[in-house]
């Protein structure tokens, strides 16, 4: 896929702005809802989600929360933190971003981040704003980024969700936010400031429709979508709610989920690839890894315990890793990323 090829697109819409609830409703729409969205050229309708989050840290999938956030800004400044179910970096939120979802039935396991990018970028083009889909997962206007995506794979469906920083508080941003020093080794600028941008500004300028707050551009997409597809409005049950605010309590809303545990380790090794940041947590006995943990911000399209089982029992050994290494789907699971470079970081 390379554009979202469809005539229909199903809208449900969400106005709650707690993150641990709007991303427990969309995990209950992509495992529950999505299967019975119709028929389509690849069996079923993608359906379209448009929400907010109050003041939030948004961890992924992968990551070791304590590590990403500046725990004291968080607790002085109220602002939640909750683990998605999608890999990729640690996010801020508050009713300055707008974050949008896309569900399709039916797809194969593939990364494939322009295919939902693209209907984002048409959009905001006509409205003369020059974005455009820059590096793995990026939005960009000016060199830099308002938008970030991730994906997730369940059951042959996929959710793709991603954010527009419209009217964010940047202070927030830096102070919420811990960035690893070597994520800018390849990059010209320094802080996480300086690499993003907010899109109100732009829009000011614009020849197009002037927009005030995140609601404001939730309505132009809506509006654009509309005119693009042919968009079912469609509402949810009293029942289907309810299941929605029973996953929340019993995951979202849980510190297991959202912060867990440090993974324990004997030796760990990590750095930036192109696929991201990813470390190795090795735990040892009698020069055998007993287990392996990865944690960063990189993204799957396998389940990545698979990958880690895989050096259960192997020698901690240049020569044994390198082996597992290499029989590896390494592009399943890790993105792009050599058996070699892995190597040189982990012994």
């Amino acid at each position: 896929m390379s554009e979202l090829n469809y005539n229909k697109m199903i809208f449900i819409d969400n106005t709650s702005n707690d993150p641990h609830y709007n991303l427990a409703f969309e995990e209950y729409i992509l495992n529950n809802v999505a299967k019975d969205s119709g028929d389509g050229p690849d069996g079923g309708v993608p359906i379209l989600l448009l929400w907010q989050n109050g003041p939030s840290v948004i961890i992924g999938k992968y990551q070791n929360t304590l590590e990403e956030i500046n725990y004291d800004y968080i607790r002085e400044n109220n602002i939640n933190v909750v683990r998605r179910n999608t890999g990729g970096g640690a996010v801020y939120h508050d009713l300055g971003n707008l974050n949008y979802s896309f569900i399709i039935p039916d797809v194969e396991s593939k990364v494939d981040f322009k295919t939902f990018t693209i209907p984002v970028v048409k959009a905001l083009n006509s409205q003369g704003i020059a974005a455009e889909q820059a590096g793995r997962n990026d939005i960009l206007v000016d060199g830099k980024k308002f938008s970030g995506n991730a994906q997730q794979f369940s059951k042959h469906r996929m959710l793709h969700h991603g954010t527009i920083m419209f009217d964010v508080d940047t202070e927030a941003v830096a102070g919420a936010l811990r960035v690893k020093p070597g994520k800018f080794k390849s990059k010209a600028t320094k802080s996480v400031r300086s690499r993003v941008t907010n899109l109100k500004p732009y829009f000011d300028k614009a020849e197009g429709t002037k927009l005030e707050t995140g609601l404001d551009l939730k309505a132009l997409l809506i509006d654009w979508f509309g005119k693009e597809y042919e968009l079912e409005v469609r509402e949810l049950t009293e029942a289907q709610l309810a299941e929605i605010e029973e996953l929340k309590k019993a995951k979202y809303d849980t510190d297991a989920w959202n912060f867990g545990k440090s993974p324990k380790a004997d030796v760990t090794r990590g750095d930036f690839f192109r696929c991201g940041y990813v470390e190795f947590n090795f735990t040892i006995d009698k020069h055998k890894v007993k287990s392996l943990k990865l944690t960063g911000d990189f993204f799957t399209s396998r389940d990545i315990e698979e990958f880690e089982d895989m050096f259960t029992g192997v020698q901690y050994t240049r020569d044994a890793i390198m082996e597992v290494l290499k029989k590896a789907d390494l592009k399943s699971f890790l993105g792009d990323v050599t058996a070699e470079e892995l190597i040189e970081v982990i012994v």
